[in-house]
């Protein structure tokens, strides 16, 4: 049998190209890795701003509407179905003017049923005092009793002394008158021992069932004007604003179904983005133009409870306050946050969103190459510039939705 014999070539021809392939892979990797990623884009699609140095207004815009400066809650007190409806949204209303009347069977039984159980309670009560001032009227006679027996007592044994002193009357009558006005004698006096201590435990009795009977009694009357409860009222004299009932609205207790406009004055409310929480606190001043005319306003309250994004502040005027104010009224109010200063700054637009300030797009010629930047402060118009651009360079201000993986643009005209 013949055998194959291999050529000392052919290994060697093997070496080198499993050489070349171990060499070349990792230096072609590593050129496509230090390739920036760059993308297409039309210049329609964009839009490009320049960086500019100049005054930076540290401001904010917002939109404050006019409400009464002091208001008064209208409360469901006991809850139930809307059953009458007595005055509109926006009505002038007197302090306990009716609004409206809610019913509820089940709470009007149970008052029903509280009320027959008090006046029971207070029936049975009066009942006890009757007892104890009959006991008093019959102690009262045994004590007169005791006191007219001890005096006849006393009489006869007087009479019978005398004749017994003259010689005319007989011993034994004398004796026995004497026994007689000793018995009447301590007879009253244990009556009257009686007397003064049973006195003194009913007098502490009636007394006790006369309070419990007077705080029955209150507790009637609250429960007698919780009745009352069914009936919404204006709880002070004003306008009735933010009402809005249906007959057979189910109302629960506790529940705001408006409010009374106290018309005391007026305060602008204003809705601000949550980015501002930090940045805004009480005397803050700022401007609201009204007809031509500027009128200041101040930062009195502010409200740190976010909702959908935003918190709520309350501004009041500092001087003079526009003519015909109205509740309702809206303005668009500028608020000073600090000084004016000369700062870097690009003009605001949506790649904030994707960058987070972070990062952003530099034309050059007909490209656009990513760079590291970083942004101050804000106001509706601009952004600070802190670091990473130069007055006069030109940047892509729309949106990055498309553009965040990639370093390089390409600007197609």
């Amino acid at each position: 049998m013949d055998t194959k014999i291999v050529k000392k070539k052919s290994k060697l021809k093997f070496v080198l190209i499993g050489l070349a392939v171990v060499v070349i892979i990792p230096v072609c990797s590593l050129y496509f890795i230090r390739q920036k990623k760059t993308y297409n884009v039309s210049a329609e699609d964009i839009r490009t701003d320049q960086v500019t140095y100049g005054k930076f207004e540290d401001m904010l815009m917002v939109t404050a509407q006019t409400q009464s400066l002091n208001s008064s809650l209208v409360n469901v007190l006991e809850g139930g179905v809307v059953k009458e409806i007595f005055a509109e949204d926006g009505a002038m209303l007197t302090k306990g003017q009716p609004i409206a009347r809610v019913y509820n069977p089940n709470t009007e039984f149970n008052y029903m049923n509280q009320e027959t159980g008090i006046m029971q309670q207070i029936s049975q009560m009066r009942s006890t005092l009757l007892e104890m001032k009959n006991q008093e009227f019959t102690q009262d006679k045994e004590l007169l009793q005791a006191q007219n027996d001890y005096n006849t007592a006393l009489q006869n044994f007087n009479l019978q002394k005398r004749l017994y002193d003259a010689e005319i009357g007989k011993k034994t009558d004398y004796d026995i008158s004497m026994q007689n006005l000793t018995y009447q004698k301590q007879r009253k006096s244990i009556i009257e021992k009686g007397f003064s201590t049973e006195k003194n435990s009913r007098n502490a009795q009636m007394s006790a069932v006369n309070t419990s009977i007077g705080q029955m009694e209150k507790s009637l009357q609250i429960l007698r004007s919780n009745k009352n409860n069914f009936l919404i009222t204006a709880p002070a004299s004003g306008r009735l604003s933010s009402f809005n009932i249906s007959l057979g609205e189910n109302l629960t207790g506790g529940l705001s179904i408006g409010k009374i406009d106290l018309m005391d004055g007026y305060k602008l409310v204003a809705k601000v983005d949550e980015y501002y929480i930090n940045k805004l606190h009480t005397g803050i001043k700022g401007t609201l133009d009204n007809n031509s005319k500027s009128d200041e306003v101040m930062i009195t309250k502010i409200l740190p409870e976010v909702k959908d994004g935003q918190f709520s502040v309350e501004l009041t005027f500092t001087e003079r306050k526009p003519e015909n104010l109205k509740i309702g009224m809206t303005f668009g109010v500028k608020l000073k946050l600090s000084a004016d200063t000369q700062s870097m700054m690009i003009p605001k637009g949506s790649f904030s969103k994707d960058t987070n300030g972070r990062w952003i797009f530099v034309v050059k010629g007909n490209q656009a190459e990513k760079r590291t930047i970083s942004l101050g402060r804000e106001n509706p118009l601009y952004y600070e510039v802190i670091s990473g651009l130069k007055a006069g360079e030109t940047v892509i201000t729309s949106d990055y939705s498309d553009l965040k993986k990639y370093e390089i643009l390409t600007i197609k005209k």
